[in-house]
């Protein structure tokens, strides 16, 4: 008989519980992996990270591809816009650096982090525009 459902005590660092919880073990493809802290879960690992409110995110990675030919994007602009809690869009403060193989790294201000939903428009010419959610935490 498959399991169904597992929920595990999970230890991070030395002051934190966290229950992982995972559903759907009968098949591999219907695992999907959540982390709960307090009874409160935060959301799905693979899809939402959760960061600090109003403290600077160093480092916020994301991958640009070309939109004809799915190539990694390595050179150019990267116009990266901030929107903090459904407010009107502005430039962000910093630009983003490209990191190697596509993968571009950005440095988010203590005030663009300092609201409950971050939300970022990426754009390069070459690639589709990317579109990320930050959700921050006191």
């Amino acid at each position: 008989m498959a399991v169904a459902d597992v929920i595990a005590l999970g230890l991070v660092g030395s002051d934190k519980t966290r229950f992982i919880i995972t559903k759907g073990l009968q098949t591999a493809q219907n695992v999907v992996p959540l982390v709960a802290e307090s009874n409160t879960i935060l959301g799905d690992i693979a899809t939402e990270d959760r960061f600090r409110k109003g403290l600077t995110l160093t480092g916020y990675t994301f991958v640009l591809v070309d939109k004809t030919t799915g190539a990694a994007i390595t050179s150019g602009t990267v116009t990266t816009k901030v929107t903090q809690d459904g407010g009107s869009q502005g430039a962000s403060a910093n630009s983003a650096v490209h990191e190697g193989n596509g993968q571009w790294s950005l440095v988010l201000s203590s005030s663009e982090m300092n609201c409950d939903i971050l939300g970022l428009a990426i754009s390069h010419s070459s690639a589709l525009p990317l579109f990320k959610t930050i959700k921050t935490h006191i």
